[in-house]
């Protein structure tokens, strides 16, 4: 069952398809239409992200907002909705895009129990330029199970090869998927400093993951993101 830790925040994470546009091009209207909407509306930037070419969808770039709770979310909603505060600004964003052919999918999450809010990577100097993101397909109802499995098993290794838990995020409206994000170390020199992860034989920990984490889930899909620009993580 999916738990709600009272200190957590909501995130807005969109997955944004560009179709015939480029990342340089969408940017023109993220940061003259989108981000100064959703700020004046109290969202702020956790992430932007564009795929890389060699894992995952192109073009494509994923966008992370940080929210307080619901009420942040409702307020975000009835402004752009048609009538409310920011309904022009909403509508030349949708106009914008439509222009690029672009398509994508929204997601509504909570954190996990241990990630750390913007403000706190901020403060502790947390930089992601170059990322991992795993969309995990668990069992139903099982996405505390995992996160919880994998801080405890996985976590450390991956730390030590390279790998930095930015942190796990569960979709509140669906039963079986978490996110997790891992920042790496140097870039892209984190492939030639850390990989293969193992060259001989998995460590113990990795061991006693591969037994636990297939009576977890059922798949996943992973891709490579650098930052763009606007990202504050970098």
């Amino acid at each position: 069952m999916k738990k709600y830790y009272g200190h957590t925040l909501l995130y807005l994470h969109e997955t944004i398809d560009l179709g015939s546009g480029r990342s340089e091009q969408f940017l023109d209207g993220f940061t003259g239409i989108y981000q100064p909407m959703m700020e004046q509306l109290g969202a702020r930037l956790f992430a932007i992200w564009e795929t890389t070419r060699y894992n995952g969808h192109w073009p494509q770039v994923t966008v992370i907002w940080e929210i307080d709770a619901f009420a942040d979310y409702a307020r975000i909603g009835r402004a752009q909705a048609r009538g409310g505060s920011h309904a022009e600004a909403a509508a030349a964003w949708t106009r914008f895009l439509a222009e690029l052919g672009a398509s994508g999918e929204g997601r509504i999450m909570y954190a996990g129990k241990y990630n750390r809010t913007l403000a706190q990577l901020q403060e502790a100097n947390f930089t992601a330029g170059l990322v991992i993101q795993e969309i995990m397909q668990t069992k139903p109802g099982r996405q505390d199970d995992y996160i919880r499995e994998l801080e405890r098993l996985y976590v450390p290794w991956s730390e030590r090869t390279g790998k930095r838990w930015l942190g796990s995020f569960i979709t509140t409206f669906r039963y079986n998927e978490v996110i997790h994000y891992w920042a790496l170390d140097d870039d892209w020199d984190c492939f030639a400093n850390h990989y293969p992860s193992w060259k001989d034989s998995p460590p113990a920990e990795i061991v006693t993951w591969m037994s636990v984490a297939p009576a977890l889930r059922d798949g996943w899909e992973d891709s490579i993101l650098a930052a763009l620009p606007p990202s504050p993580l970098q």
